[in-house]
């Protein structure tokens, strides 16, 4: 069974080294997809031993993090686990999410953090908790079966950070195991948006998702 790891990034100079360099050692077949970051991130990609995918244009983050796991689906992998760039997220885990798949090869595996961010993302936990079993549907770490993902072959077609393809894959029956995971605060500037702007965001992810 081969596991690829998927990490979207946009100008994360300052962690994307450390990142790969200490996933590495879980995952072997790293692919990122840089989208088209301003500051030195892909001089920094280029150093390292991972398969990079310069977007042409600004995909944003879900058409970006989707086009990774699409190259990782063929290039061969049969699990696709996606993870955040910005060093909140901890290698160590890997281990864990590498583990589940081994033995129980569920459809996804879902991350939950030790904390949240906005107000919003404690929304959407709730909700998802309550109608789907599962508490922290933002979490940039999850994994994907490869016949789970190609059934739907996208990860949102309406704003749902990235959300939609999860909900619609537990309402239709799809196999999950959520897993604790470590979180570190981010120290640089977020990528996605300042904190009222990200609750706006979230806000509107929310309500695009109450409709599935």
């Amino acid at each position: 069974m081969e596991i690829a790891l998927v990490i979207p990034v946009y100008n994360e100079e300052a962690t994307i080294n450390k990142v790969v360099k200490e996933a590495f050692f879980f995952v072997k077949k790293i692919i990122i997809v840089n989208d088209c970051s301003t500051d030195d991130t892909e001089k920094i990609l280029k150093k390292l031993p991972i398969t990079i995918i310069n977007n042409q244009k600004k995909l944003g983050y879900t058409k970006t993090l989707e086009k990774g796991i699409k190259e990782a689906f063929r290039l061969g992998a049969d699990y696709a686990i996606t993870f955040d760039a910005d060093g909140q997220h901890q290698a160590s885990d890997l281990k864990k999410f590498i583990s589940v798949i081994k033995e129980s090869q569920p459809d996804l595996v879902l991350g939950k953090r030790s904390f949240k961010n906005r107000f919003m993302e404690e929304v959407f936990g709730l909700y998802s908790r309550s109608r789907f079993g599962f508490s922290d549907p933002l979490c940039g770490m999850k994994s994907y079966k490869k016949n789970l993902f190609n059934n739907y072959g996208y990860l949102e077609k309406k704003y749902s950070i990235a959300t939609e393809l999860i909900f619609k894959a537990i309402k239709n029956g799809a196999s999950f195991i959520e897993i604790p995971i470590k979180s570190e605060k981010r120290q640089t500037q977020s990528r996605f948006a300042s904190n009222l702007k990200g609750n706006l965001l979230e806000l509107r992810a929310f309500i695009n998702i109450l409709f599935i």
